[in-house]
Order: structure tokens, then sequence, then C-alpha cells
């Protein structure tokens, strides 16, 4: 039981560092911080919560990008011995390299992200409020806009709403126009 709880304490870890990652290497910036990707911030990113890429591949895409994809690798010397799919810097031209990174993650940053984005990104399926919250913290307003999709269907099922920042329920005027 013991080792059991070392390993979820040790992967919770992993995650916790690989959000701190996401956030510090500006993956949101194209991916948003959903990982839903599309147009937008940085671009038509790839959506990471569809992806069918495995572990060692979400971690190889991170180390080398994607050559004529537009996704940047953050491995420093990514493609200086062909490591990355074969490749070296001089078999790529200028158009086909993919970008350097602000800056380049250590190994253990670029494992920790990719264990997150397997992890807590892919394949979890629609965003939630509390998904919203672990990213951004529990005081934000920023979240408030899955808070109310969730509490949508949970009125539909015919539960009262709830919410952080509850909106005082307004009764609809009598036209100005009609009967006194």
């Amino acid at each position: 039981m013991l080792t059991s709880g070392l390993a979820v304490a040790q992967s919770e870890k992993i995650d916790q560092d690989g959000l701190r990652v996401f956030k510090a290497a500006n993956c949101m910036g194209c991916h948003k911080w959903s990982g839903t990707g599309g147009g937008g911030y940085g671009g038509a990113a790839a959506n990471l919560r569809a992806t069918t890429l495995s572990l060692d591949q979400i971690e190889e895409t991170i180390r080398c990008g994607r050559p004529t994809k537009g996704m940047p690798h953050f491995e420093e010397d990514a493609y200086s011995d062909g490591h990355c799919y074969g490749l070296k810097k001089s078999d790529l031209s200028p158009t086909e390299m993919p970008p350097e990174p602000d800056h380049p993650l250590r190994s253990a940053d670029i494992k920790a992200v990719a264990h997150y984005v397997f992890d807590k990104l892919k394949g979890v399926g629609e965003v939630t409020f509390a998904q919203c919250q672990t990213f951004f913290g529990t005081t934000t307003r920023a979240c408030d806009v899955y808070q109310d999709q969730n509490a949508g269907h949970v009125q539909a099922a015919g539960a009262e709403q709830t919410s952080p920042h509850p909106h005082p329920k307004v009764e609809a005027a009598g036209d100005a126009n009609g009967p006194h």
C-alpha cells in the first residue's frame, strides 16, 4: 500500500510540475489553457484533448517540435546530431525548421509537461469548471462561463443553480404601455 501511495504522490508532483511548465513555456499561447488548440492565440495548434499520440510521441514532439508545422522544438540541441526524426539542421530549409523557443526546456521539464498533456489533457472531453479552476485558481472569474454551463446542465435536471458569484434574480417589469 505504501508503494502505491508513493507512486500517486510522485504522479501528482509530476502533473503539478507539468502544469507549471505548461504555463511557463507558454504552451497556452498556441494550445490555449485548456489544450483545445485551434485558431486563436498562436495560430492553428493541435487539440491536445483529441491527440492520438502516445506519451513517448508527445515527449518527442515537445523535444523536437514539428518540421513545417510551426511547433517549436524545446530541446536546445534538437537538430544538432540527427536524434530528432533523423534530421539535422542542415537537412532542413529555414521554412521547414521548427522554430526555436524563447527559452529551451530541461529534459525533466520536457518529461513533466509531456506527462501533464498525457494525464490531464488527452482524452478528457469537454472543458469543465473544475479544470478551469485547477488551471487559474478558485478566485478568478475567468471560469464563470464554465460554472454557468455546468449549472445549465444541472438546471435542466431540475436542480437549483449555485454559483460562487450569484446574480440577483430580477422580476420582469410590467409593460409601461399596458393598463395600470
